[in-house]
């Protein structure tokens, strides 16, 4: 019995690295996508976003086969990191954004945390989604729920619109990172309509303003000399 156990995890582990060793070649990375980049990344490459995962390649092999046996508790990154804050910020950080991602860490968003984790960027902007904005377009109820306003130049107030559980309306006005060069609405009837801020988020024309006070890197490697 033990001789046919010992054979089945020979042969589980060349399957393993046979496997990992083909997903690890270059030509290999359109079927090995999770999905389609998300607009405004559709030209960009694997390594533009993944670093090289640490340890090399034969120690990232070992590591996995380990896991699969149950001699670890977890997998490690295999060839290339998953994307994490650092690396979604090296293109798109800005100086006056109005919801950097580091203040949802404060206390105060602790509730928030726990519904939508909005600490990541890819709790909103999750990648090979195809889309520009993977979130709801009502988030915004999980932190404004208390919100006052004084001297609310809405024609309906923000606490009416709070009592009826309009949430979808904060994007009517606002973008969220305001990035956008744009007057603010302060009538119902210069809302953006629904269907235009859910077309945006899933790619479609900026329902805001063509014109942006930054515009992002192209790539990571962009203000890096050479």
């Amino acid at each position: 019995m033990r001789m046919y156990a010992h054979k089945g995890y020979v042969i589980g582990g060349i399957l393993v690295v046979f496997i990992l060793t083909l997903l690890s070649l270059s030509d290999t990375y359109q079927w090995r996508m999770p999905g389609p980049l998300n607009t405004g990344h559709e030209k960009l490459q694997c390594n533009e976003c993944h670093e090289l995962a640490k340890h090399g390649f034969r120690a990232q092999i070992q590591a996995n086969i380990d896991y699969l046996f149950g001699k670890r508790t977890s997998l490690v990154s295999f060839n290339f990191e998953s994307p994490g804050n650092k690396d979604c910020l090296s293109c798109h950080e800005r100086e006056d954004d109005n919801h950097p991602v580091y203040r949802f860490n404060e206390p105060r968003f602790s509730d928030a945390r726990k519904a939508i984790v909005p600490q990541y960027c890819t709790s909103c902007h999750k990648e090979h989604s195809g889309v520009r904005v993977s979130s709801d377009i009502d988030y915004c109820q999980h932190c404004h729920e208390d919100i006052e306003v004084k001297n609310d130049p809405l024609d309906i107030s923000h606490a009416d619109l709070v009592v009826l559980k309009d949430w979808h309306t904060c994007l009517a006005c606002h973008d969220f990172h305001g990035n956008h060069i744009m007057k603010v609405a302060t009538k119902i009837k210069y809302m953006k309509a629904q269907k235009l801020i859910k077309n945006y988020f899933a790619g479609g024309k900026d329902p805001y303003s063509e014109k942006k006070y930054e515009q992002s890197q192209e790539t990571r490697y962009d203000n890096k000399p050479n």
